[in-house]
């Protein structure tokens, strides 16, 4: 029943009473609000088992390393992404370990169940592979990358010196209702946000059989830093960036003539830019593009 409330919420003001007439982002926004509203009202429960979580010193002795996941292997990538870790091996400054679903088990232990979920299909593998990059970083440190983050320039010093960093939601992009981005983390071991957000997923995964939205582990991020005082004064002491900047050079220049001072340019508002592997123009680049550029050396 109280998935069934949640949809109907869902449906009845993200959808039947969102005014058409509204300009698309403002829709869109509506539509956020009412996504964010009903999931987190639906995961507040789960918030009991990060109340009391007890804080550990994050350790910065770890090895400076980024960790991805390509499920089926880096040889099984397509061009893409193969083009996004070549940027990273390169220009990041710190070891790039890319796991796959063998090596993955060298470096993390997840309960049985979570694992069995996600064999008999109960969990997407984007899900997965949400809970694998808190478990990576809680119990090694370092950065979590997307396979489809594209770097221009080495990672700054003053990611690796943060305990916990996230780019977060805004409200323009799709799916930024979720409050935090999740494809790129920084995370020293044992931090204490990636402990409350590891013991609040762990809690959700071992009651749920399925996610409840595509953003189900930001929601519980957010539930939990709303829930954990000391998770909130810590997450108030981040660096407040929102993601907006990150999805420009993919997605609103793909197609666009190459222009290599316009890479920097745009690169240089963010981190890392956010791309897609999916998308038409992966697959199939308009010649002389930015797409066409950067993937040509790896079709």
């Amino acid at each position: 029943m109280r998935r069934l409330w949640y949809y109907i919420r869902v449906a009845l003001f993200g959808h039947l009473l969102n005014p058409l007439w509204l300009p698309r982002l403002d829709r869109r926004r509506v539509r956020g609000r009412a996504y964010r509203r009903a999931g987190m009202d639906y995961l507040r429960p789960y918030a009991a088992a990060v109340r009391d979580v007890a804080e550990d010193k994050p350790d910065h002795a770890e090895p400076r390393r980024i960790f991805t996941l390509w499920l089926q292997g880096e040889e099984q990538a397509p061009p893409l992404v193969r083009a996004c870790l070549d940027r990273i091996r390169r220009l990041a400054g710190a070891e790039l370990v890319v796991l796959d679903e063998r090596s993955l088990f060298d470096w993390i232990d997840l309960p049985e169940d979570m694992v069995r979920k996600w064999k008999e299909g109960k969990m997407k593998a984007a899900h997965f592979a949400d809970i694998c990059r808190v478990e990576l970083l809680y119990r090694h440190g370092g950065l979590w990358m997307d396979a489809t983050c594209f770097l221009d320039a080495p990672i700054p010093e003053w990611l690796w010196e943060a305990d916990f960093f996230v780019y977060q939601g805004g409200d323009t992009l799709r799916g930024s209702y979720g409050g935090i981005q999740n494809c790129f983390i920084r995370g020293a071991k044992d931090a204490y946000l990636l402990k409350v957000w590891r013991a609040i997923i762990r809690a959700y995964w071992t009651a749920e059989d399925s996610a409840l939205d595509y953003f189900v582990h930001q929601l519980l991020f957010s539930v939990a830093v709303e829930a954990n005082p000391r998770a909130a004064e810590l997450y108030a002491e981040m660096p407040a960036l929102v993601q907006d900047p990150t999805h420009v050079l993919w997605f609103a220049y793909a197609d666009k003539p190459y222009d290599e001072a316009l890479l920097h340019e745009i690169c240089a508002q963010a981190v890392f830019q956010k791309f897609d592997y999916k998308s038409p123009y992966a697959k199939a680049p308009v010649p002389g593009s930015f797409a066409d550029h950067l993937i040509s050396p790896y079709r």
